[in-house]
């Protein structure tokens, strides 16, 4: 949990991992890293003359690099602050030569893989994170001058594809469990898993955050065909793979550091020799600064073209290696997705979906969207006929060949913004955790306990760790597993196995809302909320709906670097209750995590302000579509799945 005040504009914020960005200041501290990633220092802006870059340290030792040694943000980074800065006429006087307070020479520790003080323990796979020595290896500057600008407009011929091809690679399907060495540390984890064109090669990615050494890049290697993985390699970067090129050696990395414009340059690592050697390096979108630099997205076309997104919705694809920009076009900031056959790569701007045809260089279908759509993810089904959407708080899902919308419609109540998998033509997975029932518009199941899932051709790739303390595994299965089908049929069939699903009689409990005057209005929201679901409310009902406020209870509450506050906290609860027995429940407090005050307000007066039950909490709770028969001495459950499993290296629970 990390907090932030800001004075100026009143609002006091508690949020999981808070992402914060100002302007450039000479005076400020910031990282500085050298073209390579490989070196980084902290330090204030001195001057810039000459080509030659003057740091100040934090305890005050000057130091002085070539600017273009320093990575194109930095470069960029310098450029700025030179022209903001004030021009000094003040030149420091040089030191004697025969001072011995002489600056001690910079040198570079490798990152760590363990908490300082701590050993690695027993089991866990070297990662000694040594310097990559970059060499000879070609930094690469885009020439955009040649590239084809594509005009994003549908064609005459309106809507009409020919659907991809799908074709199973030899040795594709599901594979026995293959085990992965334990993590190095607590703190590393699995970011990211890829799965090679031939479905004979897996590639592991795991990063360290390392504050003062700027982290570890861990990648593990994996045989899919012997079931075995091979030996790490590691660096003292933050990068994370993206694609696996067609010969299964050459893996496209990208920075990956905290802030806009930090995940922006790309390298293509080989693994072949045991240890890290770099093909190339290339920042594709120097051109701008800040977030529309960072690259989101990228995918093998084929041996010698690469196509990328940027934050900044560009569309690009590439000649490879050269990195030579053949077209490209605008979309939005999202994920664009390629087809099973790699011939089309489906692109959403917001306003409009479409498919863009690699070989013509050409749009060849585009219609608007049902509505104006924000961050936009897309993927194909394993068939290649339907095209999935993720948008925010919207699932979306096309018929490829017609254009037709089969489905739209809202899963509140589950994040699913992050990440999109297509494991089977009828269901989307949103988060890597929740699997939606497309046709039925169900918030279907959720699987906690993976670190990654990708899905190919109807295999889900599984990757999990089980920790710092015993191996981790990478596994292959059906997504939704049989079970889950099984209880599926049984909701839209079976009339005695859920004491709620769509036309249930609801009898709702209000005797714990001890202000009466506030009843009517909680009736008249839970009643709406019940329609949302297919349900209605009735004196006599299958099963009760309790709702309660309880309070008030004095409580601390501390604010950190804004001191502690006594307040009085309220709890507003909502519970399914059948025959007595809880069968789902929620509850809210009064005390928010970020609290907005007045400019002449202050943090005191907006919590007594908030001194009384949330009564808004009726009219915003989402309701389950589904409840099972609770089972006695069983607590209620929060899910607003149709069910839940645990994935662990043994496989589903």
């Amino acid at each position: 949990m990390r907090s932030r005040l800001d004075s100026r504009s009143g609002w006091l914020l508690l949020v999981c991992g808070l992402m914060t960005f100002g302007t450039l200041v000479a005076a400020e501290l910031r990282q500085w890293s050298d073209a390579s990633g490989k070196f980084k220092i902290k330090a204030k802006f001195v001057s810039l003359e000459n080509g030659t870059l003057t740091l100040e340290k934090e305890d005050g030792e000057e130091i002085e690099i070539e600017l273009k040694k320093l990575s194109t943000a930095d470069q960029k980074a310098a450029t700025d602050l030179a022209k903001v800065k004030d021009d000094d006429p003040f030149k420091s006087k040089a030191k004697p030569k025969d001072d011995p307070f002489k600056p001690k020479s910079k040198t570079t520790t490798p990152a760590q893989p363990t908490r300082p003080g701590r050993p690695a323990r027993p089991g866990a796979p070297k990662t000694t994170a040594e310097p990559v020595d970059d060499g000879d290896v070609p930094v690469i500057k885009v020439d955009w001058s040649k590239a084809d600008v594509i005009t994003l407009a549908p064609p005459e011929s309106g809507w009409k594809v020919e659907l991809p091809k799908v074709e199973l690679p030899d040795g594709g399907g599901k594979l026995k469990p293959i085990s992965l060495p334990q993590k190095t540390n607590f703190f590393e984890g699995m970011k990211a898993l890829l799965i090679s064109r031939d479905l004979k090669r897996a590639v592991v990615g795991y990063n360290l955050g390392n504050p003062r050494e700027g982290g570890t890049t861990r990648l593990l290697g994996v045989d899919l065909t012997s079931g075995k993985a091979g030996g790490s390699v590691s660096a003292p970067v933050q990068m994370v793979p993206l694609a696996i090129h067609d010969d299964g050696d050459q893996i496209l990395m990208r920075r990956d550091e905290f802030g806009f414009g930090n995940l922006d340059r790309l390298e293509v690592w080989s693994m072949k020799s045991g240890k890290i050697e770099k093909l190339l390096i290339c920042t594709p979108y120097e051109e701008v600064s800040g977030g529309p630099r960072d690259v989101m997205w990228a995918d093998f076309l084929d041996a010698e073209r690469l196509a990328t997104a940027s934050r900044g919705g560009k569309v690009t694809i590439w000649k490879y290696p050269e990195m030579e920009p053949i077209c490209w076009f605008q979309s939005t900031d999202g994920k664009p997705a390629l087809s099973p056959d790699r011939k089309l790569i489906a692109y959403c701007n917001g306003t409009d979906v479409g498919l863009f045809d690699v070989e013509k260089r050409q749009v060849v279908a585009q219609q608007a969207t049902p509505m104006k759509l924000q961050w936009p993810q897309l993927a194909f089904s394993p068939s290649g006929k339907r095209l999935g959407c993720i948008a925010n708080d919207k699932v979306l899902m096309w018929d490829l060949a017609t254009g037709k919308l089969e489905q739209s419609f809202s899963p509140t109540g589950v994040m699913i913004k992050d990440s999109i998998e297509f494991p089977d033509d009828d269901y989307i997975l949103g988060n890597g955790k929740f699997l939606i029932d497309m046709p039925n518009q169900l918030k279907f199941w959720q699987f906690d306990g993976a670190d990654q899932i990708r899905c190919i051709n109807g295999v889900a790739y599984v990757g999990v760790s089980a920790g710092n303390n015993a191996p981790g595994a990478l596994l292959t299965m059906t997504l939704p597993h049989a079970g889950a089908k099984d209880l599926l049929k049984k909701a839209l069939t079976d009339p005695t196995l859920f004491v709620l699903k769509a036309g249930t009689t609801v009898k709702l409990d209000l005797n714990g809302i001890t202000d009466v005057a506030q009843r009517a209005t909680i009736e008249q929201a839970l009643t709406k909320r019940l329609a949302t679901i297919d349900c209605k409310p009735g004196p006599v009902g299958t099963i009760d709906l309790v709702a309660s406020v309880e309070g008030p209870k004095d409580r601390k509450i501390s604010y950190h670097g804004a001191g502690t506050y006594q307040t009085k906290e309220f709890f507003s609860r909502l519970k399914f209750v059948y025959q007595g027995q809880p069968a789902w429940e929620t509850s809210a407090s009064n005390i928010p995590f970020f609290i907005q005050y007045g400019k002449d307000d202050n943090i005191e007066n907006a919590l007594r302000k908030r001194e009384k039950p949330d009564y808004d909490f009726f009219s915003r709770t989402e309701l389950p579509k589904f409840l099972q028969k609770p089972a006695a001495g069983q607590g209620p459950g929060r899910s607003l799945t149709l069910g839940q499993s645990t994935i662990t290296t043994a496989g589903l629970k």
